[in-house]
């Protein structure tokens, strides 16, 4: 890493002009950050599992002294990372419960003020954490380091394209903010491109007018977006846009899609990770489909004492430790994703590896007159229409959209029309949308209790 800081593109005032120092203090503090997370991540396992056993026993000890959740959950005696294998697994039902019977374990002041994540709900079931500022500071320094790890110049625009996450902006329409950089301090020491983020309610001709104001650089997106782009002009308007690479996040992704980029040069590279405990793993940029685990946030275990079938290989329950979730700890957690998990990757790095990842379903549906229609809905903003506990989305005719609340033995008809509004705009007037408040949705045969499936897609 310290090998090509010389060759990046560096600005003519980044150095301190104070005596003594060579660096703003911020700037200082974020590099040196970001070479001990690739220090931890890519140098020696035994230094780097030392150091998470050290972390891991913090956590556990920290739990321990604020929650009585946590203290029920966990042997009497002296805590420290060895006693992991006793702890029972931690589902989203027991984050609500611990939430409700201790709060954030973290106390909220001007110096440390706690705000609250709550999830998407792609499972069907959104959970609700709070954060410590820490928090925000890693993951925003964390997505920064992958550019080095990667050996990414700074000096690209980028752009991300985001979905309404609230009845509020979907009602708002398509917006777009655009600023000066995107590495944060470090674009004082770097020359860095500028940074747009597209929030799109639905609206593909205002998404397409936005993005060619501009060269892209970086694209951010989940694939449904870059399947808007293709189906709008193909490759051609891929390399019209100025894409240099798709940094793939969140859903499925088509590997046909990756073969026609790659094609007109443009490579892709993924990451996994989740609203509750930031990033867990970004994909190998020599092996497709492996994913390194980012070795300073999490610790992942693969329980196979449940296993799901997938693609010819038996994949196990991954179960995730937030090593900085002091506000709300997230141990041995069920994430609610299948896959398999290996000592290592391909390519040589020597940590955990996650493949053939079960969970980023293709959230399809298939449209009346044939074509496949991306449907991108979470339950944040369902919740926002109607209140449950739990919801899912089910295509099981082709002209025809269940919804299930759970929680709910009724539901008003004002209630109803809204919801029914919300889902219309997401998908298109040709379906029939039936609402059924249920008691307790019937999840059996559907261990990852995927919040959306289609049989007809």
């Amino acid at each position: 890493m310290f090998s090509d800081l010389i060759k990046r593109p560096i600005n003519a005032d980044a150095y301190s002009i104070d005596p003594f120092t060579f660096l703003g203090q911020s700037v200082q503090n974020d590099l040196a950050n970001i070479a001990a997370i690739n220090l931890i991540e890519n140098g020696p396992r035994e230094a780097r599992e030392r150091w998470q056993n050290r972390q891991l026993t913090n956590l556990l000890r920290h739990a321990q002294a604020r929650s009585k959740f946590w203290r029920e959950r966990m042997p009497s005696r002296m805590i420290n990372h060895g006693v992991m294998k006793y702890l029972p697994i931690q589902s989203r039902a027991d984050v609500a419960t611990q939430i409700k019977l201790d709060g954030s374990l973290v106390g909220d002041d001007k110096n440390n003020p706690i705000s609250s994540y709550a999830s998407t709900g792609s499972t069907g079931t959104p959970v609700k954490v709070y954060l410590s500022t820490e928090n925000g500071y890693y993951n925003g320094i964390r997505s920064v380091a992958q550019y080095f790890i990667y050996d990414l110049s700074l000096d690209e625009n980028c752009v991300r394209i985001i979905p309404a996450t609230s009845l509020a902006k979907l009602e708002k329409g398509s917006a777009s903010t655009l600023t000066g950089s995107w590495a944060g301090s470090l674009s004082k020491l770097f020359r860095n491109g500028s940074a747009k983020n597209i929030v799109h309610t639905y609206d593909d001709d205002a998404l397409i007018k936005e993005l060619i104001k501009d060269p892209v650089g970086y694209l951010i997106c989940p694939s449904r977006y870059i399947e808007i782009l293709m189906s709008h002009g193909g490759t051609d308007f891929i390399k019209r846009l100025g894409v240099k690479l798709w940094l793939h996040s969140y859903d499925y992704r088509e590997p046909e899609i990756v073969k026609a980029l790659q094609a007109i040069g443009v490579p892709c590279l993924s990451n996994y990770s989740a609203g509750e405990v930031g990033p867990i793993a970004f994909e190998c940029s020599k092996h497709h489909g492996y994913y390194h685990v980012v070795h300073t946030n999490v610790i992942v275990e693969c329980d196979n004492q449940l296993t799901v079938s997938f693609n010819g290989a038996s994949l196990g329950r991954l179960l995730i430790t937030h090593l900085h979730s002091y506000a709300t700890p997230i141990i041995r957690y069920d994430i609610g994703d299948f896959a398999q998990l290996e000592n290592n990757c391909p390519c040589g790095h020597d940590g955990p590896t996650i493949f053939n990842i079960f969970g980023r379903g293709k959230h399809f549906l298939r449209h009346p007159n044939g074509k496949l229609l991306p449907l991108y809905l979470s339950t944040r903003t369902l919740l926002e229409a109607v209140t449950f506990k739990e919801c899912r989305i089910r295509q099981v005719k082709i002209d025809t959209i269940t919804v299930e609340i759970g929680g709910r033995e009724n539901i008003t008809a004002e209630e109803e029309e809204k919801l029914k509004k919300l889902i219309t705009k997401a998908t298109d007037p040709a379906f029939n949308i039936e609402i059924t408040p249920v008691k307790e949705i019937d999840w059996s045969g559907n261990p990852k209790r995927l919040f959306f499936s289609s049989a007809v897609a």
